[in-house]
């Protein structure tokens, strides 16, 4: 018998298939994942102690949207989360104190796409038409997370964590217009109160020069705009349960509607 190596004590076991050895805590958790059908998303402990917070944050969230999209957003607790992504519960809540975190910080990005989208080549109401247009476009292609944030996108908090360097274009650069650092959530503002002042600001720049059937101003108007657009996903998420196609066209005409009560032309029609 080969004695030249002594046993696993009781704080490891044996990996399978090796000579190496691995704390039973990891163990443990490899196997809970395997008997939930999951793939343990583990690293080493040295590994682990030298992480950077960025990566770990980005680890949680892709971990996150990957089990909201396989098992729906009910079903998909803080515990598993932290399991695949090799995290204490602790660490999860330092990078989002909650769960709906998470969604806040999924609404925060589909904006800036929309945002950056909608600014390239047009302004005004029409750049409020596409954006819109291409918010419902990203959720309909990804009817977990639309069934995920729709009923919720009213009550999320506002998103923490890291912002990108350079904002969108057209987005604005103070709290008026809704950019605010991410890395502290002092004074920041709700997503669809953000999608709010952007489309607040967008009709400020054709306004102007409109001559609107009855009296308005860009703070009622944006408030009708974002309640049109909410309710025009909702009836479709009751509807479908998010599956598409999603009705573009009638929340092209709503938003066409308003725009032209405020003596504003209607928007380019839909490709």
């Amino acid at each position: 018998m080969d004695t030249s190596r002594p046993p696993p004590d009781a704080d490891t076991e044996s990996s399978s298939g090796g000579d190496e050895t691995r704390p039973l805590d990891q163990a443990r958790s490899e196997d809970q994942a395997r008997s939930h059908g999951e793939r343990p998303f583990l690293v080493s402990p040295a590994r682990r102690a030298r992480r950077p917070p960025s990566e770990i944050r980005e680890r949680i969230y892709r971990v996150a949207l990957r089990r909201i999209r396989a098992h729906g957003y009910d079903d998909t607790p803080v515990s598993a989360i932290t399991r695949e992504s090799d995290v204490a519960k602790g660490t999860f809540f330092n990078h989002f104190p909650t769960k709906e975190h998470l969604l806040a910080r999924v609404l925060d990005e589909m904006l800036d796409r929309a945002f950056r989208s909608a600014t390239r080549d047009t302004v005004g109401s029409d750049a409020i038409a596409r954006a819109l247009d291409d918010l419902a476009l990203e959720l309909a292609g990804d009817p977990p997370l639309a069934r995920a944030l729709i009923p919720r996108a009213g009550f999320l908090p506002p998103p923490t964590g890291a912002r990108p360097k350079n904002p969108a274009p057209g987005a604005g650069n103070g709290e008026d217009s809704g950019y605010r650092d991410l890395g502290d959530s002092t004074g920041s503002i709700r997503g669809l109160e953000r999608l709010r002042r952007w489309i607040r600001d967008r009709l400020a720049e054709s306004l102007r020069s409109a001559v609107p059937l009855e009296e308005t101003d860009d703070q009622t108007l944006s408030v009708l705009i974002l309640a049109a657009f909410e309710a025009t996903l909702r009836e479709w998420l009751n509807a479908t349960d998010g599956e598409p196609p999603f009705p573009r066209r009638l929340l092209h005409g709503r938003v066409a509607y308003l725009l032209a009560s405020a003596g504003l032309p209607r928007p380019p029609e839909l490709k």
